[in-house]
């Protein structure tokens, strides 16, 4: 996993892209029902806790969990409470999910140090590949 940032350093904002890759060619379906990897939308929810927040991906109409993406804790301080990037939007190619962040609502804060993410799914988890880096 990766993320690309496309404004502040350090700070998670619109426009910025998580990038998640498997082992393998994904089914969307396990991901989302009916998704067939083409441009969705989503939700992606920051959670507060404390210098170790949490990064998941909902679904914009109930707010449900994409349980086949899992939850990425991101090994920093990214937001001062709930937030929330609405209309983000969601592909995928092969083996590559992406993820563009939408609109902002609640309190993204900047970490520009150092962090490598650790990502889990119920398949198993990974860590950050590459140096540690500041994220988004």
């Amino acid at each position: 996993m990766q993320t690309v940032n496309n404004g502040l350093s350090g700070e998670p904002e619109a426009g910025d892209v998580v990038v998640l890759t498997y082992g393998g060619v994904v089914n969307p379906d396990l991901i989302l029902s009916g998704w067939d990897g083409s441009a969705t939308a989503v939700t992606v929810r920051f959670d507060d806790n404390t210098n170790d927040d949490v990064l998941t991906v909902r679904n914009p109409s109930d707010g449900s969990l994409l349980t086949g993406l899992g939850q990425i804790q991101l090994n920093g301080d990214y937001c001062g409470g709930t937030t929330l990037f609405t209309g983000s939007q969601m592909t995928l190619s092969g083996s590559t999910v992406t993820i563009v962040l939408g609109t902002a609502s609640g309190t993204p804060t900047r970490d520009p140090s150092a962090k490598d993410m650790a990502w889990t799914t119920l398949q198993g988890s990974a860590t950050e590949s590459g140096h540690p880096d500041s994220n988004f």
